[in-house]
């Protein structure tokens, strides 16, 4: 919405975003190829990383990880249909509790990519789900995906590569942190499930890419801007 707001303090994220999309990521996995209907994903996204925080908040992530139980499934639906505000926003054309096969398979397998690039292997005091980020100005209180060491991730399960609205998205989250001063963050990270790709970065490098300056002087700008409420759109 304040496309000006993001131009002035990051000229260059557009290029950054085409550069890292033309193979600068890593591959991890094959693109998933499922019947899931495009209005329908949003839905089954959210789905799948509910069932992905539950796994690991509950310590199960053994491998392979099992096939989901239909109380797992409607727990995982019931806390998506109870949050204030989507992590995506969609519009289905069918019930929510109806959940198709193809649509299960397709939560599963999210659910074990998660699993497997973040917390298969990994101590698990080193995950953090959800981190939470106190607001600033005119940016409500809000929470990440996840934190792996010093590493902010942010989970983007769309049928697409990366956006210049996911970079903005995490450093939002950066500046918010820099405020805080509340999580060790060194690293920006992003990684979609459903194409099968991540990368990775350090934070002032992303920010000196996108701005022309070190991380903090980037997110100090930002905080002055949305603390005296002068953002432009």
């Amino acid at each position: 919405m304040h496309s000006s707001f993001w131009r002035d303090l990051t000229p260059t994220v557009d290029v950054f975003v085409r550069r890292l999309n033309l193979g600068h990521y890593e591959r991890e996995f094959p693109e998933m190829k499922f019947a899931t209907a495009p209005m329908r994903r949003g839905l089954i996204n959210e789905i799948a990383f509910s069932v992905f925080c539950k796994a690991v908040g509950g310590g199960r992530t053994s491998w392979p990880p099992h096939n989901l139980t239909r109380t797992e499934l409607e727990e995982a639906l019931s806390s998506v249909k109870s949050q204030p505000i989507r992590r995506e926003s969609r519009n289905e054309t069918q019930s929510e509790d109806d959940i198709s096969s193809d649509e299960l398979s397709d939560i599963e397998e999210q659910r074990n990519r998660l699993i497997r690039i973040f917390s298969f292997g990994r101590p698990t005091d080193s995950l953090l789900l959800e981190p939470a980020f106190p607001g600033c100005g005119i940016i409500d209180a809000c929470k990440g995906d996840l934190i792996i060491s010093n590493t902010l991730f942010e989970v983007k399960a769309g049928d697409r590569l990366f956006r210049s609205i996911d970079i903005r998205q995490l450093i939002m989250y950066g500046s918010l942190n820099y405020v805080s001063r509340r999580f060790q963050i060194s690293h920006f990270g992003l990684f979609n499930p459903r194409v099968g790709v991540s990368a990775t970065i350090p934070a002032d490098e992303l920010c000196f890419e996108i701005s022309g300056k070190s991380s903090t002087e980037l997110f100090s700008e930002i905080a002055n801007v949305i603390s005296s409420g002068e953002v432009s759109r």
